[in-house]
């Protein structure tokens, strides 16, 4: 897998590799709260909701009578639920472009806390990302090894992204069961230097059933470009200066679309989206996602539409307190 990941080619994204069935999902047998035995039931759909009270506040006390689930809008019976944390796959997907140089340092402290944080039953793999996407540490829960792969990041110069969120998807975490998660540092602009489109590598999100936790970049960036917007138009440089004010307000028009596609992605994937002002807020904000990660519920259900069609199914979750916030990802594909 490493040796893939560092010479990615054409060929390895026209694979045709098979989706691994949506609904196919690792479940506790119980339910309770206790993670125990765990069984693999192919026809249920695993769904990992968070449920956050006005304050935004994690509300973690809810049994399993307190969730309703529809999918297309009919209501399904629950077959299993949990609120002690089932062990999550994530991926630390890197950005390591020419843009992040300066801050690289503050990203490894960050994912470090961030690693520190989660179970140690968890697994961890990080990919970076910049003119190709390479794996630098493949699944561990090992800290040392994860250490030692923080530490040997380095960055290069264009941003591969939609490439790195496809790989991510399709060769990391198609093949696990269970819950899994992207957590990715970006400003989401992708430099079409890669093979894959944005609407591919979103699709791939949603068909792996992959939350995304977007940290993004685009307001600090924006705040940079705009200091260095207001400087120019109080300059006086003729030509050159205006040249200039149109390439930031290009620049800026861009961070504006990307941060609408990366909070797209974050929303419907059932993940969350981050903007910091400043990369001081980076602990904070990978401290956020591990707390996330152990207080979600897990909620298993066997589709009454049986069919595996291939449709996209859409799925909501209620609870019965109107007061309460519910995150889950907005659907998946039946196959």
């Amino acid at each position: 897998m490493f040796r893939q990941y560092r010479s990615i080619t054409v060929v390895l994204l026209a694979l045709g590799i098979l989706v691994s069935t949506a609904a196919a999902q690792e479940r506790p047998r119980k339910q309770s709260g206790e993670e125990s035995t765990i069984a693999i039931d192919t026809t249920e759909v695993l769904l990992p909701v968070t449920v956050r009270d006005r304050d935004g506040q994690f509300v973690t006390d809810l049994r399993a009578e307190n969730f309703s689930v529809f999918e297309d809008g009919v209501p399904q019976p629950i077959s299993s639920f949990a609120l002690k944390r089932m062990p999550v796959h994530v991926v630390l997907l890197i950005d390591t472009s020419s843009s992040v140089t300066r801050e690289l340092e503050d990203f490894k402290r960050a994912a470090w806390l961030f690693i520190s944080n989660l179970d140690p039953s968890d697994k961890v793999s990080l990919i970076r990302f910049d003119d190709k996407v390479e794996l630098v540490q493949d699944w561990t829960g090992s800290r040392p090894a994860l250490k030692r792969a923080l530490n040997r990041l380095g960055t290069g110069m264009f941003t591969r992204f939609n490439d790195a969120l496809y790989l991510a998807a399709r060769e990391q975490l198609g093949k696990i069961t269970g819950r899994k998660a992207i957590i990715v540092l970006t400003d989401g602009i992708d430099s079409g230097r890669g093979s894959v489109s944005a609407d591919r590598a979103f699709r791939s999100l949603v068909e792996e059933e992959v939350p995304v936790y977007v940290v993004s970049k685009t307001r600090i960036q924006g705040q940079a470009e705009r200091e260095e917007l207001a400087y120019y138009e109080k300059s006086s440089g003729g030509h050159f200066n205006q040249t200039r004010v149109d390439g930031i307000k290009m620049a800026l028009a861009q961070l504006d679309v990307s941060e609408k596609y990366l909070t797209r992605i974050a929303d419907e994937t059932g993940g969350r989206i981050f903007l910091p002002d400043s990369f001081d807020e980076l602990d904070k904000v990978y401290q956020q996602v591990a707390d996330e990660l152990r207080s979600q519920y897990v909620i298993f259900y066997t589709p009454s539409n049986s069919s595996r069609d291939g449709s996209y199914r859409a799925v909501r979750v209620k609870v019965s307190n109107p007061g309460l916030h519910v995150t889950t990802r907005f659907g998946y594909y039946s196959r």
